[in-house]
């Protein structure tokens, strides 16, 4: 009787463990399908973007400097 027991138990315990790497398998790779797509997105910065941040923050400095010169 106790080794059916023993049986049924460690099937049980086997089961719930392939269902727990099953769930995170797919959890997993769901995150990697967002992962990608927002690094993707990382890509569409070009150049221009990042040339026309640099012209922005040069003139944000520049009008921070005249305003504390005029003080």
């Amino acid at each position: 009787m106790s080794e059916k027991y023993l049986i049924v138990m460690t099937t049980v315990l086997v089961a719930t463990q392939i269902i727990r790497v099953t769930q995170n398998t797919i959890q997993l790779v769901r995150q990697n399908k967002m992962i990608k797509k927002e690094t993707d997105r990382l890509g569409d910065v070009t150049d221009e973007d990042m040339a026309m941040h640099r012209e922005f923050y040069k003139l944000g400095c520049e009008y921070l400097s005249k305003l504390k010169e005029d003080r």
